[in-house]
């Protein structure tokens, strides 16, 4: 091994004699051409020899234009050798020297424009492909190269200008960071350009189907048109690695749009991994899941969904303890479960901060009654029949199960003039409820009203011809 590094060493190193044997042999011959005033001769040996030392090549270019050769090449190849020794502004200065022979040679002005672009000149070396572009429009170089230095400019980028010149190097050839830089132009461009950026990034993706910036773009632009059911397709292609949170944010709004929930749950599971933070979407995750347990058909499936659906309102509780609705869908969600304590304590709190919600005082007084606080539910119920007045049409159906309640609460504890009340609001909702007509019928005769008892279990055989408690009734008021 150590023989074999040897041996190459020394090729090498009489390569390098024979290479600096051959310049110096070439120097020679231009400095001769030189003194003989053969300076097309010495320029195109300095030609040669700035291909292997561009040191040597300096110092014969110099001696010629010492002797005032006005040659556009001259100043160039100046040019070139300043460049290749890294002498940037010098090699800048010698290129205006040369464009100043000739302004119309478009090589000559790429040189000048990435020898500015070197020094950090963006503006000067963009108008030199600016230039060149009006010499040659179908120069696409020069678009692609002015498309690039503005598209790494400081904010805010010219993203306008930038997608214009890429639309004129993609009508001349394409490639995938022209594509790429198209479509985030026109994403950045205020207002957006969803439609093209559409456009060009399916363009991309029939040339470069593999392209992972031009699956998000597409993704973002089809978002962005309301196409959610491409957007979820491009969302999902895309690696989490590659995602921002706004990013994962669209992608499950994509999903939720075409009702493909389970997906859109594990993008928000994602973004809360991601950033705690992100509290804004807990309320959104959790009411996925509760809508997902309402659509289930199995208990297990039901129970799972409503349990995470508790996991999340608990979340957005956390980071804001006054945020009523979480409270209230926390206590919709345990009553799913049948957990009716914990149910009944989420729509306390709820009542706590908002207290004229109707679904929270509805669900509150079912929560008691489903505890046995018979004496609290009775309170609760009077509570949703205060709040429903007015309203009788749009809540009909909980003033019946209201009045019955009360009314049968009443009854119990022999409250008989007050059970009337509540029936005969039952029996006006609903004129065929034959048993709330045979307990006002027992109340009236209770209250020795016996023309009203009559007359309701009339009503109550009227409904049912088999009614026993109310044949019974007329027989005891002779009135059968």
């Amino acid at each position: 091994m150590k023989k074999t590094a040897t041996i190459l060493f020394g090729i090498l190193f009489a390569l390098c004699l024979n290479i600096n044997a051959q310049v110096q042999e070439k120097v020679s011959e231009a400095e001769k051409a030189i003194k003989n005033k053969d300076y097309a001769k010495a320029l195109t040996i300095s030609k040669d020899v700035l291909e292997t030392d561009a040191g040597e090549a300096l110092k014969l270019l110099i001696q010629l234009r010492e002797k005032d050769v006005n040659n556009k090449k001259l100043f160039e190849y100046i040019g070139d050798a300043y460049s290749k020794m890294n002498v940037a502004e010098l090699a800048a200065s010698n290129y205006a020297d040369a464009e100043r022979i000739d302004s119309l040679d478009v090589t000559l002005k790429f040189k000048s424009a990435e020898t500015f672009y070197k020094l950090g000149r963006y503006t000067e070396s963009v108008n030199k492909y600016l230039k060149i572009i009006s010499l040659d429009p179908k120069n696409a170089k020069a678009y692609m190269q002015a498309a690039s230095i503005l598209y790494q400019s400081k904010p805010p980028k010219p993203y306008a200008d930038v997608a214009t010149l890429l639309e004129k190097y993609l009508s001349l050839e394409s490639s995938k960071e022209a594509y790429e830089k198209i479509t985030i132009s026109y994403l950045g461009v205020n207002p957006k350009n969803y439609e093209k950026a559409y456009s060009y990034s399916l363009d991309g993706l029939k040339n470069y189907p593999d392209d992972i910036k031009l699956k998000k773009n597409a993704a973002i632009a089809s978002f962005g048109l309301r196409k959610y059911d491409e957007a979820a397709k491009f969302y999902y292609s895309v690696p989490d690695s590659q995602m921002t949170v706004p990013d994962m944010k669209n992608a499950g709004t994509a999903f939720q749009q075409i009702k493909a929930d389970s997906i859109a749950m594990k993008y928000y599971e994602k973004i809360v991994k991601k950033d705690s933070t992100q509290s804004s979407l807990f309320m959104e995750m959790a009411n996925n899941y509760f809508k997902m347990a309402s659509k289930d058909t199995t208990k297990e499936d039901k129970s799972k969904h409503y349990k995470l659906a508790t996991k999340y309102y608990g979340a957005k509780i956390k980071t804001d303890s006054t945020y009523e609705s979480a409270y209230r869908y926390m206590g919709f969600a345990l009553f799913g479960l049948e957990n009716y304590e914990d149910a009944k304590n989420a729509f306390k709190k709820a009542l706590h901060l908002v207290d004229t919600t109707f679904a929270t005082n509805y669900w509150l007084a079912q929560a008691y009654s489903r505890v046995d606080s018979s004496e609290l539910a009775e309170k609760q119920y009077m509570r949703i029949l205060k709040l429903t007045e007015g309203k009788e049409k749009q809540y009909k159906d909980a003033i019946l199960e209201a009045s019955n309640f009360l009314g049968t609460r009443a009854y119990i504890k022999k409250n008989y003039g007050a059970a009337i009340t509540y029936f005969l609001k039952v029996v006006q909702i609903k004129p065929t409820e034959w048993k709330v007509m045979e307990t006002l019928g027992a109340c009236y005769f209770t209250l020795q009203n016996n023309d009203e008892a009559i007359k309701w279990y009339k009503a109550a055989l009227k409904y049912n011809p088999n009614s026993e408690i109310a044949k019974k009734g007329l027989r005891r008021l002779s009135a059968d």
